[in-house]
């Protein structure tokens, strides 16, 4: 019975789970199917198809010099799925934004390689502080969950304020490119990823893919406020997205998968030159001087033209006009070898373009760690500078503090000196106090001694004078006593007078 109970509880648990992390479909539009060849023929008149030696038939749009991908003429919203939408205001955006993936090449500019998985964005983002970032997907780069190892170039990211990731109009706010460097360096990249996000017709097969999300709405809610999500609706055909207030309708139809893709291809496309970009990018509006540079994907006869414009998009009859092709060339051993030489002159000519396309890159990632090597050495420097100056610093205060105690040791060693010199001074002083007053107590008593003396030299004189007179009188006066008392009364009041 425990068995049982710990199984429900278990089960429900991950029911619960599953519901939480339910995947949305990214292609819902299960009953509309489309090939390469729905591509090549959608943007052909928004832009020009170039057989690019890396990757094939490549797109690049018709635009002005200042063209970024997943940065001009579009916005962001947040749907209903969690997920971050790039809306394009362009008729074309429905495919270059949500197929394939976007690069950058250093003559022909950004370029669009055509894919069968559908994302709300191929882009990689980054945040940190008020700072928000998102670059376009290289091709070939695999996202899975080791996918936080790739970096996009710098010159790749467009950065703007947390606070205006809703706006419409976010590309006023955007930071100005040439400050990417120090915002990345402030910002970590967003591994917020999604897997099993829809899927791809492959002969009834479903398969697996992963994208990033972006930064969790939670977060972005600190700076905008509260985040209205929008609903994504199907739209029937291809064009421009359309915006409403709680919707947004796009056209994603599922991509078959071929093994040969080179049933579909390109009614017009262009060869890889650089030395002919400048000429073509000076007469981009002129479909006559553009169509000098054109060829045909198969070899060049009246059938396969007529066959390519009557064409069905279906691969049978793309197989039969390469039959017809190649019977023709059979027949015509004189067109066959003008052929192969022109291929051999394309291989060549593609070899030549990939080797400088190598060296271009190359040329780039050497510069860009060129840069990184000086940012990294004047970090280094300042780094010393700083800790040299800290040092230097303490180094002063340090001596200061060594001689203030050095002063204060002297001023006490001088103030100990003059109180011990006050202190001799004042018992020499009260010495000789003492000595003089003993001196003035000597000479008054010697004074007073010879005052004395004098005194008794003075008075022994009279007394030996008077004692003779005193002993006359005495014997005169000794007579008259005995005659009468009247007369002695008389003698003695007038010795008394």
């Amino acid at each position: 019975m425990k068995r049982l109970i710990n199984f429900l509880g278990v089960g429900l648990v991950l029911a619960f789970a599953m519901l939480l992390t339910k995947p949305v479909d990214a292609q819902p539009n299960v009953g509309v199917n489309i090939n390469f060849q729905t591509f090549y023929d959608q943007l052909s008149p928004y832009g020009e198809w170039i057989d690019y030696p890396e990757y094939g038939y490549t797109w690049r749009p018709r635009v002005g010099s200042d063209f970024r991908p997943y940065s001009t003429n579009g916005s962001w919203a947040y749907t209903n799925d969690n997920d971050w939408m790039w809306n394009s205001g362009y008729d074309w955006g429905w495919a270059a934004f949500h197929y394939g993936r976007w690069f950058h090449d250093p003559l022909y500019g950004w370029m669009w390689v055509p894919g069968y998985e559908w994302s709300p964005a191929w882009v990689s983002w980054r945040g940190g502080g008020d700072y928000y970032g998102w670059a376009p997907i290289r091709p070939g780069i695999n996202i899975s969950i080791g996918f936080g190892g790739y970096n996009p170039p710098y010159d790749y990211w467009t950065f703007a304020p947390g606070r205006y990731m809703t706006s419409r109009y976010i590309s006023r706010y955007y930071y100005p490119y040439r400050n990417n460097v120090t915002i990345i360096n402030r910002t970590t990249i967003i591994n917020n990823y999604y897997g099993s996000r829809g899927s791809s017709s492959n002969r009834g097969r479903t398969s697996r893919s992963y994208y990033t999300n972006g930064p969790r709405r939670t977060d972005v809610e600190r700076y905008t406020g509260r985040i209205n999500t929008v609903s994504v609706r199907n739209s029937t055909r291809p064009g421009r997205t359309s915006v409403s207030r709680n919707s947004i309708s796009v056209y994603r139809p599922a991509v078959s998968r071929t093994s040969n893709r080179s049933n579909y291809a390109p009614r017009t496309v262009q060869k890889y030159d650089r030395n002919s970009v400048a000429s073509r990018s000076s007469s981009s509006n002129n479909r006559t001087s553009r169509s000098t540079d054109v060829r045909t994907n198969s070899n060049s006869n009246s059938s396969n033209a007529n066959s390519s414009r009557s064409r069905a998009n279906t691969a049978t009859r793309q197989q039969d006009a390469t039959r017809d092709n190649r019977s023709t060339n059979t027949n015509n051993s004189a067109d066959r070898s003008q052929g192969s030489n022109r291929r051999f002159e394309s291989d060549a000519n593609r070899s030549n373009a990939t080797q400088q396309a190598d060296q271009s890159r190359q040329r780039n990632e050497i510069q860009n760690r060129q840069q990184q090597m000086q940012r990294s050495q004047e970090v280094r420097q300042s780094k010393e500078r700083t800790e040299a100056t800290r040092q230097r610093s303490n180094a002063e205060a340090q001596q200061r503090s060594e001689q203030m105690k050095q002063r204060n040791a002297e001023a006490q060693q001088r103030t100990q000196q003059m109180r011990q010199q006050r202190e001799t001074q004042a018992r020499e002083q009260s010495r000789a106090r003492a000595e003089s007053q003993q001196r003035s107590v000597q000479r008054e008593a010697q004074s007073r001694s010879r005052e004395v003396q004098a005194q008794r030299q003075q008075s022994s004189p009279r007394v030996e004078r008077s004692a003779p007179s005193r002993s006359v009188e005495s014997r005169s006066s000794s007579p008259s006593r005995s005659s009468g008392g009247d007369r002695g009364g008389s003698s003695r009041g007038g010795r008394g007078r």
